[in-house]
């Protein structure tokens, strides 16, 4: 006889209280779910520093090594010319992240 869905998910049936606090970085460290706005002040700011980093914190891994592989050649080959255009792309990442958390909660 199949299981029903309830059978299934038992297993998880008392995370459904943690995974809204802080307890969801443990099992899921690349998402950024935090209720101090500090934090994503901090996000910002590292992508002024460091864009591919700051698109990883915002939990797009795989854009983050995209953005990584063309980041590096792009300094030395430019000078730095397009570093500002990483920046605005994290910014735009971050902005978008913050609102999908909004919409979401």
């Amino acid at each position: 006889m199949p299981k029903s869905a309830r059978e299934i998910n038992a297993p998880f049936a008392g995370l459904d209280g943690c995974l809204r606090g802080g307890a969801i970085s443990a099992f899921f460290p690349l998402t950024l779910v935090t209720r101090h706005p500090h934090v994503v002040f901090m996000n910002y700011i590292l992508a002024i520093l460091l864009p591919p980093l700051s698109i990883l914190l915002t939990g797009r891994p795989i854009l983050a090594i995209i953005v990584f592989l063309i980041w590096i050649p792009a300094l030395f080959f430019s000078g730095g010319l397009t570093h500002p255009m990483f920046i605005l792309l994290a910014w735009a990442l971050i902005f978008h992240a913050r609102e999908d958390r909004r919409q979401r909660y």
